[in-house]
């Protein structure tokens, strides 16, 4: 019995060195001129965005090397065409794919084989964690709701908060982000509201928090429902002058100011209204394709410069590529864009609406 068992130990160990053998980076796989490989789906769903992250990263490498390869925004065709962009056609880097649900597997393949992965509109926060091959890039949109956090723990300092959310993947997504960084920072989250996006009817809501007595409360409602939101914290009495709403980037649109101004004291928002506004890019990208970019254009574009930021430091193949990339997770590409989620942070700006006036707050 033993001498089988040693034979069939045997058997996995060779079998687990030749799979790890297949999926170890050889050199003579890779192109000797840095080439970049591009996931994007071309399945109709997503293909208008698909489109865009490519003629945002085709535009920023100029004339550098890049193969394009459709996702389907399926995972077993991402893998199968990855696999064919590192084992096949030497790419030095592969930027994408544009979805998590396909961005998940192609990092794990990447990562196996030691081929740096940009991942420039992904949402999966986890993604990076997956290898040292693996890297997100992040704009001032992705860390509004950790430097409101910052603002109300260190600023305000104000450590019991409550939350009224949008009952969806778009609330729970924020409220996960911004309750964490208040957590992580010393605060703590006394309770979570959520309301039906789109209802008249928040009365429920209105009640608990009206209960709760609390002087802190972070609000992340779709742009369409705060109005209705502010008008029944004034009919409900929810809070007293004293309290103060946080919002993100919606809050601070002029329109809505002006529906929300007289039934909340103090109000205080991100802002992100300096970036994303790029003429040079958004003027190129539309004089090469003939429309307006999206933010996934723009994404792939400041991952592409990143690539030849790199290359130009000398990082002229894969292991290059990976070394420089990690030393060098703070630089920015272009404005406000970096590997580096903390390095964003300082980048959002802070305001106030109080007694009708906009202040800004940092």
């Amino acid at each position: 019995m033993k001498k089988y068992m040693l034979i069939f130990f045997l058997i996995v160990l060779s079998g687990c060195t030749w799979i790890r053998e297949k999926i170890s980076p050889y050199p003579e796989l890779e192109k000797k001129i840095p080439l970049c490989g591009i996931l994007v789906p071309y399945e109709p769903m997503y293909r208008i965005l698909g489109e865009d992250l490519r003629d945002g990263v085709l535009l920023g490498l100029g004339r550098k090397g890049a193969n394009v390869y459709d996702t389907g925004a399926d995972p077993i065709q991402a893998i199968e065409v990855v696999k064919k962009a590192i084992f096949e056609d030497g790419v030095t880097c592969i930027i994408g794919p544009l979805l998590s649900s396909t961005a998940i597997p192609v990092a794990c393949v990447s990562q196996l084989a030691g081929v740096p992965m940009l991942s420039p509109t992904a949402t999966e926060e986890r993604l990076p964690s997956i290898g040292k091959y693996i890297y997100k890039l992040y704009s001032p949109a992705d860390v509004e709701e950790i430097a409101l956090a910052h603002y109300v723990i260190r600023e305000a300092r104000l450590y019991d908060i409550a939350i009224l959310t949008s009952d969806d993947s778009y609330g729970r997504e924020i409220t996960k982000k911004f309750g964490k960084e208040i957590e992580r920072l010393g605060g703590r989250i006394t309770h979570v509201f959520y309301y039906t996006p789109g209802s008249s009817d928040l009365r429920e809501s209105m009640l608990s928090l009206r209960d709760a007595n609390i002087n802190a409360i972070f609000i992340s409602a779709h742009e369409s429902d705060i109005p209705g939101i502010a008008s029944q914290f004034a009919y409900y009495e929810v809070v007293d002058s004293s309290a103060i709403i946080f919002g993100t980037e919606e809050w601070g649109y002029p329109k809505i100011i002006n529906e929300y101004e007289d039934y909340l004291p103090h109000v205080v928002f991100t802002s992100l209204s300096d970036f994303g506004k790029y003429p040079e890019f958004e003027d190129d990208f539309n004089r090469k394709f003939d429309r307006t970019p999206t933010e996934a254009a723009f994404m792939g574009y400041a991952a592409a410069r990143l690539f030849i930021l790199a290359v130009e430091n000398g990082a002229s193949n894969r292991k290059k590529l990976q070394s420089w990339l990690s030393d060098n997770e703070t630089i920015q590409p272009l404005f406000g864009i970096a590997l580096s989620k903390e390095e964003l942070v300082s980048y959002v700006r802070i305001f106030e609406v109080k007694r009708g006036k906009v202040g800004l707050l940092n």
